[in-house]
């Protein structure tokens, strides 16, 4: 079942896929926001990355610790502790939400690499947010425990911290426009601006996707920007590393077809909302 803004409660939970609990709190706030808003549940999926565990077996993988600049062996069983750590970390999170939100949420734990199972979930829910980072090896200074200002939820309290734009790419049709309708509720929860890449076919063209845009998500104010063709629009790199709050795509995508893309997905330090 499709949800849209205002629809009492879908069947359906918002996952929120994460490798690694650094940092992680943002973007289950957005997502814990966002379900407030819509009536879903939470299922967060803690992905163990499985090319990492396989590394940490080899006899010449050793771990450098950043304090003391000394190393030792590491093996998948001590890796697998510094993952269980992070997993009670997530767990943490997710109880300081539920404290302050409506939002009920569920954890499982898979092995396995972030976007494909990322891609999974989303074949299969309409919203998945996708957090992941380079992962900290045991040894990496430990999460912060520093208190975060906490992301407004309808009714609360707005965040005094700027944020960021939220950036989604629309290239037109259904699938698009449910992107576009998501990335528009983003925008209003965390109170930033919305950025909306449009592929440039020609003047014509690039007038009716914004009008389309436009229509899509009206009395929102929409900023545009036209990308040219030649090359894959994420490929081109149109998006730094940090250059936004979050990245909203439909599922359906054209980008998501492309290994280099996917690979640049990943060295963006940005979450990705994936939406059906």
């Amino acid at each position: 079942m499709r949800t849209e803004a205002g629809q009492s409660r879908t069947n359906a939970p918002i996952v929120v896929t994460v490798n690694a609990t650094r940092r992680c709190g943002d973007t289950l706030d957005m997502a814990a926001a966002l379900a407030t808003s819509l009536g879903a549940d939470l299922e967060v999926v803690f992905v163990e990355d499985a090319n990492l565990l396989r590394l940490a077996d080899l006899p010449v993988t050793r771990e450098v610790d950043r304090l003391s600049g000394t190393t030792r062996d590491l093996d998948s069983t001590h890796l697998l502790r510094a993952l269980h750590c992070e997993a009670r970390q997530l767990r943490h999170e997710l109880k300081r939400i539920g404290l302050s939100t409506s939002v009920k949420s569920t954890v499982r734990v898979v092995r396995g690499q972030i976007l494909s199972e990322a891609l999974a979930a989303s074949a299969k829910v309409d919203v998945t947010f996708v957090h992941g980072t380079r992962r900290a090896l045991p040894g990496d200074y430990p999460p912060s425990t520093a208190r975060r200002p906490e992301m407004p939820v309808p009714g609360g309290t707005p965040s005094r911290r700027p944020r960021m734009p939220v950036w989604t790419l629309f290239e037109g049709g259904a699938a698009s426009v449910r992107a576009l309708r998501v990335a528009a509720m983003l925008a209003r929860t965390i109170e930033c601006k919305l950025m909306v890449l449009i592929p440039y076919a020609g003047d014509d063209a690039a007038e009716r996707q914004r009008r389309e845009a436009r229509t899509a998500v009206d009395q929102v104010d929409l900023r545009f920007l036209d990308v040219g063709q030649k090359q894959s629009l994420l490929q081109g790199r149109i998006l730094a590393p940090g250059a936004g709050s979050v990245l909203v795509l439909a599922g359906q995508s054209r980008e998501l077809e492309d290994s280099a893309t996917l690979g640049y997905l990943e060295s963006l330090a940005v979450p990705l909302v994936l939406v059906a």
